[in-house]
């Protein structure tokens, strides 16, 4: 069975689509569908439980989380980074930069996310951005765009509206449109994180140099308040990754993430 890499890991081909521009997702019942811009489906598929996240097997390398338990919903989430140098070796690897927000029963996954190296939605050894949604086995990404080392990103999750249960939500790179994706009866999303994640990598070099920082962390609910928050980090000490939390809180945070010891 043919695979592709996601920023879930890999996933068989058939399972990974790309969601064309102006278009959205919705989940309707027990499906997903695909509507293109014209309002048309394109897909319908029924997500599967996802496959439970082993740092060696998801490459969730190094990353700070923080769960709201409590009412009201998240409004929305936003991270502000600069594209790092690029790696000084290339063999083949790729990693993945991103902030994003899952749903309580973590099957799913809405990030804006900025890769080096190659993944489904393509890529290769050099900067890129894309939102994807992963959802059970499946994974949707919108067109990538390719951006430049020390180009300034602010990867942007919001709430549009709610009704009950039933969550809308937008994912994208703020003045990207190709990055744009929507999503449309969607549990609430309750799991925030900063992350790197990595694959492939054979030696240190692999990686850019340094460090690279998530900045003006910004989660706010939607009463328009800002929730009490304290970041919780995942470390790879082991290959000298981690995750320092610089400033905590919910407004203007920052967070880095540190590629050596």
């Amino acid at each position: 069975m043919s695979t592709v890499l996601t920023p879930a890991g890999k996933r068989p081909i058939s399972k990974v689509h790309h969601l064309p521009k102006g278009g959205r997702l919705a989940h309707e019942d027990n499906e997903v569908h695909l509507i293109d811009a014209n309002g048309n489906v394109t897909l319908k598929f029924v997500p599967g439980e996802s496959t439970p996240r082993d740092p060696e097997e998801s490459g969730w390398v190094t990353y700070a989380y923080w769960t709201h338990d409590t009412s009201p919903p998240i409004q929305s989430f936003v991270s502000t980074w600069i594209v790092p140098p690029d790696p000084t070796t290339d063999n083949g690897q790729t990693f993945f930069l991103f902030n994003d927000i899952e749903p309580a029963g973590g099957n799913a996954i809405l990030q804006p996310v900025l890769q080096w190296g190659p993944s489904a939605a393509g890529g290769g050894p050099y900067w890129s951005v894309a939102s994807w949604y992963l959802i059970g086995q499946d994974a949707v990404f919108t067109s990538l765009t390719n951006v430049s080392v020390g180009d300034l990103l602010e990867g942007t999750i919001n709430l549009t509206s709610m009704s009950g249960s039933s969550f809308d939500y937008i994912s994208s790179f703020d003045g990207i449109s190709d990055s744009l994706i929507k999503v449309t009866g969607s549990p609430e999303l309750v799991y925030a994180t900063e992350t790197l994640e990595a694959y492939s990598v054979t030696q240190s070099s692999d990686y850019p140099t340094g460090s690279t920082s998530f900045t003006n962390i910004n989660l706010s609910l939607t009463d328009s308040t800002f929730p009490s928050l304290s970041w919780s980090v995942v470390n790879d000490v082991d290959n000298g990754l981690t995750t320092t939390v610089n400033v905590d809180g919910s407004q203007d945070g920052e967070v880095t993430v540190y590629y050596s010891s």
